[in-house]
């Protein structure tokens, strides 16, 4: 009844509308699904580099003394080696 009391121009900008608003949520959510796939892409990537740098290390570190070990892993972190002098000494006894 109310319906038909609308002209058609009116319905048919309203529909024109609706559709639009439609298409853009649906472009986003699409958007916010394609990032969130690349976001987990990305960490996936940055994982397995991570591991594969680890296997390289493994392969150094196998080797070292304790002292040698203790000196790598304070360096990479920025750190004086001086913690270290007490393994030194435990290695000579």
């Amino acid at each position: 009844m109310i319906w038909a009391l609308i002209p058609n121009w009116l319905k048919y900008s309203l529909a024109a509308v609706l559709a639009a608003f439609l298409l853009m949520v649906g472009g986003y959510v699409v958007g916010k699904l394609v990032g969130r796939q690349q976001a987990v892409s990305e960490q996936l990537r940055e994982a397995v580099k991570i591991e594969k740098e680890r296997g390289k290390h493994d392969e150094k570190l196998r080797g070292l003394t304790d002292y040698d070990f203790c000196a790598f892993a304070l360096r990479r972190r920025g750190l004086s080696i001086d913690q270290c002098d007490e393994l030194r000494r435990m290695e000579t006894e």
